[in-house]
């Protein structure tokens, strides 16, 4: 085909096939470093607002915003977009169709190259690209196109990072509080910082976002910008420092807290990439390795212990929430406990991982390929009773503050969620152990209470975010279920008013799950007599209803004849 032939009529649109000698597609991408460093051609850091080269010379440091088109390069040549996920919507700037010797789906631009957004975009970087209007925060403050650290400035920042330091820390303590707010200084006061400090500040503001959200506290402060806007800001922030192909420890902080909420999503379309993608990006990091190996300072090993054991408690939390395999095996890391030092947040996530460390064993022993002996089911039962043990407290005290009170409930509320996934199995299998089933209950029981507890609280308004993320809608299931299969029993009577509190605080409006538990709610109290308080029609759904429809956890149990 000569180069003729490429050009259309004027009363046709351009549709090129696609060959071995068609013209080379340059992708449209941002220029990443700073003006004086492309012109010198010397590496640029890319700090921003000043690299380190601009600082040290003390020139003038710019950021072009200007993306490499192929019109630059091939005369206004239109652009060619490809696409492997089927048929493409034809438009009246573009057509879409297959040719008959290739697979390829081509779709070309129309003369003014623009095209209206078909969905989402594909790859970490692709948010950026399609978000064409700059961020916007409260009050209708705009960030120009390359300006978006400017958000430093903002007072609501210094709020946010106080918030996230008295409310969110001490859940999971990746981050050094006081150097993050180093950082904030020097960046407003254009001085050197880490790399992937702007992403970091971000996603704190949108954890921190999102907890004062949920606290409900919106007297005291004035308003809060959306947690959305926070996130899209640190999405773009972290796609600017190239996460997750050249990730560091600031960007892999960022990512974690951005991950988050993905753990209290409804499990209806569950999203694993952003798990999965921060788990490779701390893997190509060595930190599933003991830092001890390598030649670190003292500070920074503690820092990198802590925050993979926390990329880890994130993985095992997703796997149960969403009944996925989790991605990090047991023999897969040698990475070290942390020392408490004292501290209190050191408390919690010390419960948080020995807990989760047995969670995963449970995962490989009980829902595995090999189907668990007595003996595996026993030593699981002894560890677990070993952690409860070291773990749970029930003292209380009148002059705790509500973060001690919190985070004794939490270390409580991990070790029963151990129990009752360690022993609902019973509800499954008949020659499960006889213990479980007093255990399981026990367990759901003393979660839910807690649940309930932490909930109704004025003293711990502030860690409802967190407490949202324990999901007491799995520990009500397991108690309906055995309500359905021992109708009648000395236990149903108490469960039954345990589980009408909770419908009763939580309206099926709060959660998409609660709507899912009423037709298990029903079939419970119709198997025990009881006038239905819920508006299922047992003739259609909730005739069928189990835990194994509403948790697939259990439902990926397949040990139903087991010689134990």
């Amino acid at each position: 085909m000569t180069p003729n032939k490429l050009q259309p009529r004027s009363n046709e649109p351009l549709i090129r096939r696609l060959n071995l000698n068609r013209p080379k597609l340059f992708r449209n991408r941002e220029v990443q470093a700073c003006h004086q460093c492309r012109l010198r051609k010397v590496k640029c850091d890319q700090t921003r607002p000043r690299c380190q080269n601009c600082q040290t010379h003390e020139r003038t440091c710019v950021y072009s915003q200007t993306p490499r088109t192929p019109e630059s390069h091939h005369g206004g040549d239109l652009v060619i977009r490809l696409n492997q996920q089927g048929h493409l919507n034809t438009t009246s700037e573009s057509q879409a169709r297959y040719y008959s010797s290739s697979s390829w789906v081509v779709d070309v631009d129309g003369p003014n190259g623009s095209r209206p957004s078909a969905g989402p975009g594909i790859g970490p970087c692709a948010k950026s690209r399609e978000t064409s209007a700059p961020p916007t925060l409260q009050g209708g403050l705009e960030f120009p196109d390359g300006q978006a650290h400017l958000f430093v400035q903002l007072a609501e920042v210094d709020r946010l990072i106080h918030w996230y330091s008295n409310y969110c820390h001490l859940w999971y303590p990746i981050v050094d509080i006081p150097e993050v707010i180093i950082s904030l200084e020097n960046l407003r006061h254009n001085r050197s910082s880490p790399v992937g400090s702007l992403a970091l500040i971000a996603a704190i503001c949108f954890a921190a976002a999102c907890s004062f959200n949920a606290s409900g506290d919106l007297k005291s402060l004035s308003p809060i910008s959306a947690s959305s806007a926070w996130k899209d800001l640190a999405v773009q922030l972290l796609s600017s420092n190239v996460y997750p192909r050249q990730p560091n420890l600031n960007t892999v902080r960022a990512a974690f807290l951005l991950a988050l909420p993905s753990v209290a999503d409804g499990r209806t379309h569950p999203d694993p990439g952003p798990v999965c993608v921060l788990l490779r990006a701390a893997q190509s990091l060595g930190l599933h390795r003991d830092p001890s190996s390598f030649n670190l300072p003292p500070s920074e090993v503690d820092f990198r212990r802590v925050l993979w054991w926390c990329i880890h408690s994130l993985d095992v939390c997703y796997s149960v929430a969403h009944a996925l395999p989790p991605l990090i095996h047991a023999t897969a890391t040698d990475v070290q406990t942390m020392e408490q030092n004292g501290m209190s947040e050191r408390k919690l996530i010390g419960t948080i991982i020995r807990v989760n460390s047995l969670i995963s064993a449970i995962f490989q022993t009980v829902y595995g390929i090999r189907q668990p002996t007595g003996k595996d089911i026993q030593d699981l039962d002894e560890k677990a009773t070993k952690i409860c043990t070291d773990e749970i407290s029930t003292r209380t005290s009148l002059e705790m503050t509500a973060a001690e009170k919190f985070i004794t409930m939490s270390q409580r509320m991990c070790c029963y969620k151990m129990l009752f996934i360690l022993h609902q199995p019973y509800l499954r299998s008949t020659q499960w152990p006889q213990t479980s089933r007093q255990k399981a209950l026990a367990a759901c029981q003393n979660y839910i209470n807690d649940y309930l507890l932490g909930i109704a609280d004025p003293e711990l308004a502030p860690y409802r975010w967190i407490l949202g993320h324990f999901d007491v809608t799995h520990a009500c299931a397991i108690v309906l279920q055995d309500m359905i299969q021992h109708p009648g029993s000395v236990e149903s009577v108490g469960m039954r008013s345990l589980v009408e509190t909770c419908f009763f605080t939580f309206s099926s409006d709060s959660h998409p799950d609660w709507a899912k538990l009423e037709a298990l709610g029903s079939k419970a109290w119709a198997a025990n007599g009881w006038p239905c308080p819920f508006q299922q029609d047992l003739s259609s759904l909730g005739a069928d209803a189990s835990l194994s429809d509403w948790d697939p956890l259990f439902a990926s149990f397949i040990w139903e004849n087991m010689l134990l």
